[in-house]
């Protein structure tokens, strides 16, 4: 009886166990890259949460001005939003820095001899602006000026700077050069004598020396040559003087 039961027992079937839903999941073929997508927009999203929660307010600034932000000096200590020059506490964008004086003393009737030879001027211009020395065509490097009675005059600071050289050139006559903020400098030559040393700290408007002859512009008579660098290269000077007309009111 039980040998009879034990073998209908044998002819059935085992039945086969189902696999795991996720075991069918994870065998197709879009499966890994639709976690690893998931996975990644999470992350993404997690990283970007936080970002904004930490440039809410940037270092140097405070966040507490009718929601305008307003820099802070290094120290860390805020601008009060009534001393910010701008409305509603916002800060002011930055003018033009001060322009330079001509470098002539005051009182004194001046005009202006050959100019600054530019390289975008028309080729008229640029013969005007051509010094002659041996047979030799040489591009001008500033302004000269010179008194309209043709007498010496003062030659002043045309800005606030510290003295760096003092020279008497065989060519160009006695020569000043003073240093200036942002990489600005300014150069005299053709100067007869000269009151400065190196070292100077000068104001706007001190008496630098004397107008004179030299060698090198011998045709333009007892006159000031005037230069202005920036970063070492020179640059018309008349871009960062200010109008002639004031300067002779």
């Amino acid at each position: 009886m039980n040998t009879m039961e034990d073998q209908k027992n044998q002819n059935q079937p085992i039945p086969f166990k189902k696999a795991s839903s996720w075991r069918n999941i994870l065998g197709k073929k879009w499966a890994f890259p639709a976690i690893y997508i998931g996975t990644a927009a999470i992350i993404l999203a997690i990283v970007m949460w936080y970002q904004s929660g930490v440039t809410d307010t940037e270092p140097g600034q405070t966040a507490n001005n009718g929601g305008v932000a307003v820099s802070t000096p290094q120290d860390g200590t805020a601008i009060p939003a009534d001393e910010s020059n701008g409305k509603d506490g916002a800060v002011p964008v930055a003018g033009n820095p001060q322009q330079l004086a001509w470098p002539v003393g005051k009182g004194v009737k001046y005009e202006q001899g050959m100019g600054f030879f530019d390289e975008q001027a028309s080729k008229e211009e640029q013969q005007k602006a051509l010094v002659t020395y041996k047979d030799t065509f040489i591009p001008h490097t500033g302004i000269d000026l010179k008194a309209t009675d043709g007498n010496s005059f003062d030659v002043t600071a045309a800005f606030a700077g510290k003295v760096t050289k003092v020279e008497n050139d065989p060519l160009v006559g006695f020569k000043v050069e003073i240093e200036h903020d942002d990489k600005l400098t300014t150069v005299y030559q053709s100067l007869e004598n000269v009151t400065v040393k190196p070292g100077d700290q000068v104001t706007q408007g001190q008496v630098l020396g004397k107008a004179g002859r030299n060698v090198y512009e011998k045709d333009a008579g007892v006159h000031l040559h005037f230069e202005v660098h920036v970063d070492g290269e020179p640059v018309n000077p008349e871009q960062h003087l200010v109008k002639p007309e004031a300067e002779n009111q």
